[in-house]
């Protein structure tokens, strides 16, 4: 459904284990549904948490907000 995509990383914040990203995702639909077309772009504003332990990812978060179709 989605033929391209890219993320865009607005801020970036650590402290101590844990980091945390603000991003906005763009997809480009290869498909149309409902009232979207082919090339019609969907974006989110994503918060993503990552908590590290022994050098690697412990657990992931994600928080997603949808701009309205």
């Amino acid at each position: 459904m989605i033929k391209a995509q890219t993320i865009e990383i607005v801020n970036a914040v650590s402290s101590g284990q844990c980091v945390v990203l603000e991003a906005i995702w763009t997809g480009t639909l290869a498909v149309g549904f409902g009232t979207l077309k082919p090339d019609d772009q969907l974006r989110a504003r994503f918060a993503q948490i990552f908590e590290f332990k022994d050098g690697l990812i412990w657990r992931q978060r994600n928080y997603d907000c949808f701009e309205a179709w």
